[in-house]
């Protein structure tokens, strides 16, 4: 079966967007290019990768990895194999990998993960992303789900375990709630400035 979407435009320089499954990381790549990207309304509805022409750079929206609802464990499992195995093949034009997570649930998550003596796979994807790519941004999503008084103590805790995973980095973090739309500039700002960095052109962003 032909892969929708997948344009081919492999050979330019690559942003890559990456999460678990329903994190809002399609929502972010809507906000950011103006561009009708499907979101699915169940965990894991993303099957393929899409690709978005953008100018100088292409954009690349991955299947979400964790929980898919109706899958089974052998699925996922192999649809987090296929998405490693891309992502390595892209790795000579990956100038910047796009991280996002549910920074609402990122501590319950992790707790809950390490609790069972298992690598939590934000933090597992993390690591992955900051050995492939040269510059890895972290985009904390779902802010708005978060009370302002403890939003600080998450993002501090966020920081302290993605610094544990690969100590050679300083974590790169941006709050964002693709929701209300917020945290964007800063977000633009960041990929502008490493793009012009790799001597690239900026491209033209839906938000400013």
């Amino acid at each position: 079966m032909k892969e929708p979407d997948s344009i081919g435009n492999e050979k330019k320089p690559m942003i890559v967007f990456a999460g678990r499954s329903n994190v809002g990381k399609s929502s972010t790549i809507r906000v950011l290019t103006g561009k009708k990207v499907r979101v699915g309304k169940k965990p894991g509805s993303t099957r393929w990768e899409l690709m978005i022409d953008f100018g100088p750079i292409t954009i690349v929206d991955i299947p979400g990895f964790g929980y898919m609802a109706g899958q089974s464990k052998t699925k996922i499992e192999e649809t987090k194999t296929n998405i490693v195995q891309r992502l390595e093949n892209w790795s000579d034009n990956l100038i910047i990998a796009v991280l996002i997570i549910d920074i609402s649930l990122f501590r319950e998550l992790y707790e809950k993960w390490s609790n069972r003596g298992e690598i939590p796979i934000d933090v597992e994807f993390y690591s992955f992303l900051s050995e492939i790519a040269p510059n890895v941004i972290v985009v904390a999503n779902k802010m708005d789900k978060i009370k302002k008084r403890i939003l600080h103590n998450e993002v501090d805790f966020l920081q302290t375990k993605l610094k544990e995973a690969s100590s050679s980095k300083t974590p790169i973090i941006v709050l964002t709630s693709a929701l209300k739309r917020e945290g964007f500039s800063d977000l633009v700002s960041i990929i502008d400035d490493l793009l012009v960095q790799q001597g690239l052109d900026k491209p033209r962003w839906a938000i400013t």
